[in-house]
């Protein structure tokens, strides 16, 4: 299989997908038509992963191991509340550590510090960012208390 360029009467292009076999071409799949380059190439790009998926269907696994069963399982229970952005508690986490803050015995204290650092706003979207990203539920008023307390 392979792509063609088809220049139409309209001065468009078009890209299809061609097969040959016994001397023949055959058109698989009419991937779309387009005027400008940039079109033209992200038209190429989808056929050449179509081409990919056309070449791979039908064909079976003949030796699967433990190991991809294993990893299967791992992604399947996978989703986006698993996971965590944990680049700004490293870095402002050690700085943090470093200049002695860690001295506050109060995760509400590191938490508020590391996000203000890393997302200076206003302390509505800081809840925000706390729980998306760290997994801890706050309210506003906690917030508000901790800081008439601070």
């Amino acid at each position: 299989m392979f792509i063609r360029r088809k220049k139409n009467t309209s001065g468009s292009i078009s890209i299809q997908i061609i097969n040959k076999s016994k001397g023949h071409y055959k058109v698989i799949k009419t991937i779309g038509c387009a005027t400008m380059q940039h079109d033209i190439e992200k038209l190429e790009q989808k056929a050449k992963q179509e081409i990919q998926t056309l070449e791979h269907q039908g064909q079976l696994v003949l030796f699967e191991s433990k190991p991809d069963e294993l990893i299967r399982s791992a992604f399947s229970s996978l989703n986006n509340s698993n996971i965590q952005t944990i680049g700004p508690e490293l870095i402002f986490g050690e700085i943090f550590d470093f200049i002695g803050l860690n001295q506050i015995d109060d995760v509400l204290f590191r938490h508020l510090v590391i996000s203000r650092l890393a997302f200076p706003l206003s302390k509505l979207k800081t809840i925000d960012y706390l729980h998306r990203y760290q997994g801890a539920t706050l309210e506003i008023s906690a917030i508000y208390r901790f800081l008439d307390k601070l």
